[in-house]
């Protein structure tokens, strides 16, 4: 019942017109005292909800005495409530496609927690045209994140994923990716994991998550110096994974088996 009333006030019904609405469904025809005695909803103010939730059409009345109420059923309360959804978001889209978005490129945004991270990549995801460059770890490839990159492998002719995993799982039904496999070293070198989804080279999300997903140091922008330096540290480590994967006898004689030498990149190593 929490579930349910909780999502009945996201379209303005409070919690004592879903009470008295949902304990109509359950028992059928009853008079106002009988709603208040099986709902909970004080007599005092059973009343009150029962003239509302009749003005909003959940509930019709007799034209006699008593007077006896009656919940209209669930399906067609869902199907006027998703009609009127519909309608509100067509109006929406119509209207504020009608006003022109100042696009602040040079502004990097601040993402507040992990379900705005996630809910940007999945965006940027969605609506990708031209180029997709991610990087990831296996533990933010939700089930719904996975479906959305499938779907865009499809649709995206530029599609790179390197993908991050601590425990080396790196089977995914996703085609054109690179396992990093240096996962330990990185780690080291942020302190954390991140996220790096940059599309249609002009829009990107990257930043640092922690383990346990409690922090996120995270922007989105389309600074294009920003984006630019994104897309390019995808598209560099594709390079490098895709001569490792091609030639990696060769580079283990060279760098050593675990390819550690090749991050020995100072005068003094």
């Amino acid at each position: 019942m929490d579930t349910i009333i909780q999502i009945m006030k996201k379209y303005d019904f409070s919690e004592m017109e879903t009470l008295v609405y949902t304990t109509l469904l359950e028992k059928g025809v009853m008079t106002g005292y009988e709603v208040s005695k099986q709902s909970g909803v004080a007599r005092s103010k059973v009343y009150n909800v029962l003239e509302k939730l009749i003005k909003k059409n959940l509930v019709v009345v007799n034209k006699s005495e008593p007077k006896l109420y009656n919940a209209i059923s669930s399906d067609e309360f869902l199907e006027r409530l998703e009609k009127n959804v519909k309608n509100d978001l067509n109006t929406l889209e119509s209207q504020l496609g009608k006003i022109k978005e100042q696009e602040e490129e040079e502004l990097l945004w601040k993402l507040e927690n992990y379900e705005s991270v996630s809910n940007k990549m999945e965006h940027l995801i969605d609506n990708a045209k031209t180029s997709l460059l991610i990087q990831i770890w296996e533990n933010d490839l939700s089930p719904n994140l996975l479906k959305k990159l499938q779907e865009a492998e499809k649709t995206v002719k530029n599609f790179v994923l390197i993908l991050f995993s601590n425990e080396h799982h790196y089977d995914i039904p996703i085609n054109n990716f690179y396992i990093h496999g240096f996962e330990e070293e990185k780690l080291q070198d942020f302190g954390a994991r991140w996220v790096n989804v940059v599309a249609d080279e002009k829009e990107v999300v990257f930043g640092t998550v922690e383990n346990d997903n409690s922090s996120v140091d995270v922007t989105w922008t389309y600074n294009k110096a920003m984006v630019n330096l994104a897309k390019e540290y995808v598209k560099h480590d594709a390079y490098t994974l895709k001569i490792i994967k091609e030639s990696p006898e060769e580079l283990k004689q060279k760098y050593g088996n675990e390819f550690e030498k090749i991050r020995l990149i100072y005068r003094e190593d």
